[in-house]
Formats: structure tokens, sequence, C-alpha cells
């Protein structure tokens, strides 16, 4: 079931056996509404992530197509599964594959967000790994801590995708006069939807093409 309310990419969590559909996307707005406040405090508080400048394209087609992509998908099956382990994996692939500088902001963030959750009740594996980041074992970085707050107010993995694009898009231009938006394939929902499904498929179709 879809709800276009907003403009990212909407879907709700599979519904719970004991509950109605209008409290099924009760809870689900009031649970978006909050991410979004969260991740407001990581707006405020990080001047750069992981895109400098207008180089959104570059991003697209480097990063987030080879490393915090496919990070945001395994650390939200992980915290799906309730897998502290496949979230700390996760994290140490990140501090494996991002340049020092871009790591150390993706930390950066993370913590961020890990402190304003941290008052939340019953946080299940969240603050399982909220304990592992404070004992070391693992860096904390934003996509892994993302993805598990996400999980955490029951958002599908399209709308994890969708909303961290939209605070990288938001960070990156919040100070330029004009900002309007991609289209097409480097827009949001093109590439949450690409990060979603994977670009093997698209790769293989554009070398039959050129053949």
């Amino acid at each position: 079931m879809k709800l276009h309310l907003l403009p990212s990419i909407t879907l709700l969590p599979p519904p719970h056996e004991t509950a109605d559909d209008a409290q099924i996307i009760e809870d689900w707005a009031r649970g978006l509404d909050w991410v979004k406040w969260l991740l407001g405090s990581v707006r405020a508080r990080t001047e750069v992530l992981m895109v400098e400048g207008v180089a959104w394209d570059e991003f697209a087609d480097g990063v987030l197509r080879e490393t915090i992509g496919p990070a945001l998908k395994s650390a939200w099956q992980a915290a799906l599964a309730g897998d502290l382990a496949g979230l700390i994996a996760a994290d140490e692939r990140l501090s494996a594959q991002l340049p020092p500088e871009l790591a150390q902001r993706s930390i950066q963030a993370g913590a961020v967000l890990l402190k304003s959750t941290r008052h939340a009740r019953y946080q299940a594996v969240l603050g399982r790994l909220r304990e592992a980041v404070g004992q070391g074992d693992c860096a904390g970085h934003i996509a892994v801590v993302w993805a598990a707050v996400g999980h955490f107010f029951q958002l599908s993995l399209t709308n994890v995708i969708a909303e961290y694009l939209h605070l990288e898009w938001d960070i990156a231009t919040r100070d330029l006069e004009h900002r309007e938006k991609p289209t097409g394939r480097h827009s949001i929902a093109g590439l949450t939807s690409q990060v979603m499904r994977g670009t093997q498929a698209e790769e293989a179709l554009s070398v039959v093409a050129r053949r």
C-alpha cells in the first residue's frame, strides 16, 4: 500500500496482525514526522556530509552507488533482523571503503543522530548499536545509524534511502541561491529506485544498446 503525502517515495511497513489500517497509517506518519525532526539536528550540526559543493552527479555515480547505498541496504536489513553483528559489519565496511575525510564526516553525523535518539524508549537493536559505538566496537557511521533509527520508527527501506538523500541534498545546497532539485536518474526518486534494485541490470542493458 502506498501513500503519496510527501515528495519522497513513501511505503508503509507490513501491517501488524492486531492493528487496523487507520492505526498503521497514524503510527507510520508519526514516525516519519519524528525522523524528519531528528534529521534536522544532523542538518543543523553538519556543514558538509558526502556531497561537496554542487557535485551531486559525482556523488550519485560514485560514493552513493559504491558505498553508501549498499551500506543503507545491508544496515536496514540487519536492523530488521535485530542483527547487531550485521550492523557492525556494515559499519566496518564503510570505515574501510570511505576516504578518511569522508569517513570522519560520516562518523560525526552519526554521533549527532545517536545523541538525538538517546532518550527514546525500547530501542532494541538501536540501543545495542549505541552501546557498541560507546564501547568502541564500531565507529557509528551516519548510514548505519540512520538505517537503525529508520527501522526503529518503522520506516521502509525505501523511506530510509529517500530521506538520507534528502539530507544530503539539503546540506549540500543550503547556501546556494538556486536549489532546483535534479531530475531524471539523478533525482532523489530516481536514485532511491536505483539503490533499491541495484544497477547491474541497467548496466547490462546499456552494454547491449551500445553493441
